[in-house]
């Protein structure tokens, strides 16, 4: 008992002088939740809350958020719901318990005495935070992140800004379509450098916005800052695609693969800009480096063959415009050929086994648009 009553001869210090009543009844009410009558200790606090004379006390609403704190951590450490949820929303009326205490007397001492409770309350804000991101529950996540933030900013506590705090309550918001929020917290990460998904997200929260031009910028401003950029480059030249701006697509992908030549990703992704726009030849050298680098890249295999389908088609459909017959044979003499190629890389994509249905999918249909039914029917039997 000696050792509790010091503890509260300190609480007390930096408070207004008590009357023996109204000391008692503070005291009462920290010896109710030292010994975890958390009940009982609700009840007092709700009482001198509502007193005309305890509610104006300091101390009153200091201890009303000292018992929401104390029931919440005991609660959550003994899986107990009647604990952590004595209160609704319980870590924010312990918020605003401890924000009325201030109010009332804002001295150096309550702050000193307060500074430590509101640390604590920080980390339980963003463990409940984080429990909300687990469970998908965006908004409450974003509620609990953005209170701990609010906690970070306060003068007295001195305290530097969390950047994996300001990640997940912009992941939140982002989760929660908030996008003007989801915005300016990305932006804070994006300008201080935090990691390429950041910049991701903040180029995918600005789309979603409208904002092209800002969308662009962050991508170039990405690529610039980060070293291992190769998935803001790919972006940034999707991006540049579907604005048909398929030139300054390969650009992009080209001095990336300048940076770093053995990245398969970076010459797939310039085989799909060629591919995109109708240059089947120069897509298929571009996904033959891509396999080159990667040999199991079955995605590369797939789309060779679909390139050298649709250089058989074109050479297909210019025989319908020719009257010479011996023009004619060489067209077709052509496509056949192209035909024949991209059955080799389909034979050679079934060879590696896939599994991926879209590929398997789209075997199918080129097998059959090349009048190889046989061979789609063997694709499938090797599938089951």
């Amino acid at each position: 008992m000696m050792k509790r009553f010091f503890f509260l001869a300190i609480l007390f210090t930096g408070c207004s002088v008590f009357s023996p009543l109204q000391k008692g009844k503070v005291i009462s009410l920290y010896h109710l939740i030292e010994t975890e009558k958390f009940e009982d200790a609700k009840i007092a606090a709700e009482k001198m809350i509502e007193d005309e004379e305890a509610s104006q006390w300091a101390a009153t609403w200091m201890a009303r958020g000292y018992l929401c704190q104390t029931a919440y951590k005991n609660g959550m450490d003994n899986n107990n719901s009647n604990l952590y949820a004595l209160y609704p929303d319980q870590l924010y009326v312990a918020w605003d318990s401890y924000e009325r205490a201030l109010e009332i007397d804002p001295k150096e001492r309550l702050k000193r005495q307060l500074a430590p409770k509101y640390v604590l309350l920080a980390n339980d804000l963003q463990k409940l935070g984080m429990a909300n991101l687990t469970d998908r529950k965006y908004s409450d996540a974003l509620r609990a992140f953005e209170k701990a933030m609010e906690i970070e900013k306060i003068p007295f506590l001195d305290l530097q800004q969390d950047t994996v705090l300001l990640y997940n309550a912009a992941l939140a918001a982002y989760e929660s379509r908030k996008w003007p929020i989801a915005i300016r917290y990305f932006e804070k990460l994006h300008d201080a450098g935090y990691s390429q998904n950041a910049t991701h997200l903040l180029f995918r929260s600005l789309m979603v916005q409208g904002d092209t031009t800002a969308a662009e910028d962050v991508l170039f401003e990405g690529i610039e800052a980060y070293d291992d950029h190769e998935n803001l480059v790919i972006l940034l030249a999707r991006f540049l695609m579907d604005q048909s701006r398929e030139q300054e697509a390969i650009a992009v992908i080209d001095r990336g693969i300048d940076e770093n030549p053995v990245n398969a990703l970076l010459f797939y992704n310039k085989g799909l800009v060629f591919q995109m726009s109708n240059n089947y030849q120069q897509a298929i050298e571009a996904y033959k480096m891509a396999v080159d680098l990667d040999p199991d890249y079955l995605m590369a295999y797939a789309n060779i063959a679909t390139c050298y389908y649709n250089i058989g088609v074109t050479y297909e459909e210019n025989t319908l415009r020719l009257t010479n017959n011996r023009k004619v044979k060489e067209k077709r003499k052509k496509s056949e050929k192209a035909f024949e190629s991209a059955l080799i890389w389909l034979d050679a994509t079934v060879a590696k086994k896939p599994e991926d249905i879209w590929i398997i999918e789209r075997i199918s249909q080129l097998y059959h648009q090349l009048g190889k039914p046989d061979k789609t029917r063997g694709l499938m039997l090797n599938m089951e």
